[in-house]
C-alpha cells in the first residue's frame, strides 16, 4: 500500500500540476485509479494476513487507520468528477475542486504515515523500515517543491480545470477546442 501512497499518486499530482495535454484530467484520474487499485489489493492481501494471524487489532492501530483510509478514498473520484463536470459549464475554480485537492492530499498523507506502521506491524527489518522513510520523505519533499513552483509560476491564479495554464506562453492562441468551450471574453 504505501507503493500507491507514498509513489503512484503523487506521481498523479505531479503531473497534474507540471503539465498541460488535451486529455491530462483523464490521465491524472487514471493513474489515481491504478494507485486506488493497487492500494485496494494490498488491504485485501492485508486483511487477509490480519485474519490469520488474529491481528485485527495491534497495538499501532494500522488495520483499522488503513480499513478507514480506503473506505474513505472511495469518495475521491466522485470529488474529482464532481468538480470536473462543475468546472466544464462555469470555467472557474469551485468548492469542488478545493474540496478534491485537500480531501486528497489528507489521505495520502494519512496513508503514508500507516504504511510505516504497517511495515513495523509486519516486523520489517530496520532497514526496510528507513528505505521506505527516505522515500517517502523524498516524495514528501518533491511535493512541496511542486506545489511551491506551480504556485509561483501562476501568481495564485487559477486558470483552467488543473491551473493548467502556468505552464503556457500567454501569448499563445487558443486552440479551436479552447475557443469551443472559453466564455467569451464580453461576460
Amino acid at each position: 500500500m504505501g507503493f500507491a501512497f507514498a509513489l503512484l499518486m503523487p506521481i498523479g499530482v505531479f503531473l497534474i500540476r507540471l503539465t498541460s495535454f488535451k486529455g491530462l484530467v483523464w490521465v491524472h484520474a487514471g493513474i489515481q485509479i491504478f494507485a486506488y487499485l493497487a492500494a485496494l489489493a494490498a488491504f485485501g492481501l492485508g486483511a487477509w494476513m490480519a485474519t490469520v494471524t488474529g491481528q485485527w487489532v495491534p497495538s499501532n492501530g494500522h488495520p483499522i487507520i488503513g480499513t478507514i483510509v480506503i473506505g474513505l478514498l472511495v469518495l475521491q473520484p466522485f470529488l474529482g468528477y464532481i468538480h470536473h463536470l462543475i468546472y466544464v459549464r462555469e470555467h472557474k475554480p469551485t468548492l469542488w475542486i478545493y474540496s478534491h485537492i485537500w480531501y486528497g492530499r489528507a489521505l495520502i498523507l494519512v496513508a503514508v504515515i500507516n504504511a510505516g506502521l504497517g511495515l513495523q506491524l509486519s516486523g520489517n527489518t530496520v532497514k526496510g523500515e528507513i528505505a521506505y522513510g527516505v522515500i517517502a520523505g523524498v516524495m514528501f519533499l518533491l511535493y512541496l517543491a511542486v506545489l511551491a513552483f506551480s504556485y509561483m509560476k501562476k501568481d495564485n491564479r487559477h486558470e483552467g480545470e488543473t491551473d493548467q495554464a502556468m505552464l503556457e506562453d500567454p501569448k499563445r492562441e487558443n486552440s479551436d477546442e479552447e475557443r469551443r468551450i472559453a466564455p467569451p471574453a464580453n461576460s
